[in-house]
């Protein structure tokens, strides 16, 4: 094991030998881009050296809990856990956020998803919803990049806004989370908003048989997956909470499965909305719809 071999030499182990023995530790089970991104994680938030610093840090001493902490998250590794649940943490849209096994790992679609809005947007003080919060990604980088916005955000798991809310404190970002599920009729009652986004759960069951191990074994079922029977369930029920909410002229935003572009268009075409639009990611795959709510 990494700590027994290491741990006679205490005084002896450095930044760079450490980084080294990462790689040489990981090198048969991930690949040149994933061992970058592991050490880029470890240098970052276990042995607080910026990455960009580590060569001129290389003689850098590690401590002995440092080096103890890299040998869990190796061993954590190995065994197919996510390397942002090994650390506990995960970057998004200039934020540092902490995750736990409760959320789902932010996702660089998701990212480009709360770019577009924030480029497109031209409401001034907009007031945002983000249904389905988990760590509270979307709505935190909203907050930060349209500071005069007033967000809102909700989620049916606790554990998951107990998340959201240190995330939020964390970094210092005001939002309103609450506790609900976005499938009862009434749940946004009384609710006014100019702006509603959502990555609602999408992966039909019949998909899991193409996920990897590690999202399967490890990140939260209630957020990623719907039954085959009802694939838009979650987002008729937000378009149709979007049909009450928003104001005139306000949009809906969805991160969508690439499979079922269509039918969402045509379902929110079919409730009313204008300027439907299937907005291709940065792979070029179906990710994104956008929607407006036209005059009644």
């Amino acid at each position: 094991m990494f700590y027994t071999k290491l741990s006679n030499f205490m005084e002896h182990i450095t930044l760079s030998g450490i980084l080294n023995h990462v790689s040489r530790s990981l090198s048969g089970s991930f690949n040149e881009n994933e061992l970058h991104t592991i050490k880029k994680y470890i240098a970052e938030a276990v042995l607080n050296v910026p990455y960009h610093q580590v060569f001129i840090n290389k003689h850098h001493e590690v401590k002995h809990e440092d080096v103890q902490e890299v040998e869990r998250i190796i061993s954590e590794l190995i065994s197919g856990k996510p390397l942002q649940y090994a650390i506990g943490l995960a970057y998004f849209s200039d934020l540092v956020l902490k995750v736990t096994p409760s959320v789902l790992i932010p996702r660089p679609e998701t990212e480009e998803l709360v770019s577009l809005i924030v480029k497109e947007n031209r409401i001034v003080a907009p007031r945002i919803l983000d249904v389905g919060t988990g760590s509270g990604c979307i709505a935190l980088a909203l907050a930060k990049h349209i500071p005069d916005a007033s967000v809102t955000a909700i989620d049916i798991s606790t554990d998951a806004l107990d998340v959201a809310q240190h995330n939020a404190k964390s970094n210092n970002l005001n939002v309103n989370f609450f506790h609900g599920d976005i499938l009862q009729p009434t749940v946004l009652d009384g609710y006014t908003f100019d702006i509603i986004v959502s990555n609602p759960p999408y992966i039909r069951d019949s998909e899991k048989v193409l996920m990897n191990r590690n999202v399967l074994d490890f990140e939260p079922h209630i957020a990623l997956f719907v039954p085959d029977s009802d694939p838009l369930k979650f987002y008729r029920a937000i378009a149709l909470h979007s049909v009450r909410c928003l104001e005139t002229s306000g949009w809906l935003w969805f991160e969508i499965n690439e499979a079922l572009g269509s039918e969402i268009v045509n379902l929110l075409k079919s409730l009313g909305f204008g300027n439907v639009l299937l907005i291709d990611d940065f792979r070029g795959k179906p990710r994104f719809v956008k929607a407006q709510k036209c005059n009644p």
